[in-house]
């Protein structure tokens, strides 16, 4: 009699549209964080009128870099993702919150950040891993003989020794390679899945990781002591929500009206 079964999906796909917005506003001020939109298409040979399966996307362009001057805080400028593990699985991410914690460096939600070791020149010299620099607190010194510690753009991590002469008081810092982070790439990165605000891992239609450093292949650089802003346009999306509220009301409505002509209906039967 009424199309209800198409007015209760169209209903429907206009709530999660409203849910993705929102998530989308509600994170606007996250570093690293990439917006999401939801698509409905189509379902082929469906028996269910106004069917529709939901696709979700990731949109990853690029954020503003902000500056912090926190050395552990790195953005990447370009493509690229940074790798990290819970202990189980790989995630990616552009939200590059880091700290040392317990000697390692970790995400903002403990994750420990991967990269390669390397040798006095500076060359990757063995597999992906997590990076470590602890303090000694008895010595106050990285590792237990460095004064303090830097990233540069490819990603390498330093460990600065910093000596002064007695006679002319004049100081001199030399560096010392440790590490350098690893970087990841996507054939199909919008198709990678959340595995939390501001990580993803892969799925069948990303593709697999494509593991590297900074500035290698098709990867970006590296932003020491700054973060990627989130990359919503909090306008287009109020916008979007707005126009989608306005859909789901006039659904909401026509499902109403559709219900109550189905009631009466049914009375004037019986």
């Amino acid at each position: 009699m009424f199309d209800m079964t198409g007015a209760s999906n169209a209903i429907s796909q206009n709530t999660q549209s409203i849910g993705a917005y929102s998530e989308n506003m509600r994170n606007q001020f996250t570093p690293g964080y990439k917006c999401e939109s939801v698509q409905f298409n189509d379902v082929m040979n469906s028996t269910l009128n106004g069917a529709k399966k939901k696709s979700t996307n990731i949109l990853f362009t690029q954020g503003e870099i902000f500056k912090t001057q926190t050395p552990t805080n790195l953005a990447i400028n370009g493509q690229g993702f940074f790798m990290l593990n819970d202990g189980f699985k790989d995630h990616y991410t552009r939200d590059g919150r880091f700290t040392f914690q317990d000697g390692q460096l970790k995400s903002s939600d403990g994750k420990v950040v991967q990269g390669f070791p390397v040798d006095s020149q500076g060359n990757i010299s063995g597999e992906a891993g997590p990076i470590n620099l602890s303090l000694d607190p008895n010595t106050n010194l990285y590792g237990g003989k460095y004064t303090n510690y830097s990233f540069d753009e490819t990603g390498k991590l330093y460990g600065e020794s910093t000596q002064t002469d007695p006679v002319t008081g004049q100081s001199s810092t030399s560096k010392t390679p440790i590490a350098q982070v690893a970087m990841a790439s996507f054939a199909n990165a919008s198709s990678l899945k959340r595995t939390g605000t501001t990580s993803f891992e892969a799925s069948e239609n990303s593709g697999k990781a494509v593991v590297g450093v900074a500035g290698q292949g098709a990867l970006g650089g590296v932003c020491p002591g700054s973060l990627e802003l989130s990359n919503v346009d909090f306008a287009q999306q109020g916008f979007a929500m707005v126009m989608t509220k306005q859909t789901y009301e006039a659904n909401m409505a026509a499902f109403r009206a559709m219900d109550k002509l189905t009631q009466t209906a049914l009375g004037l039967v019986r």
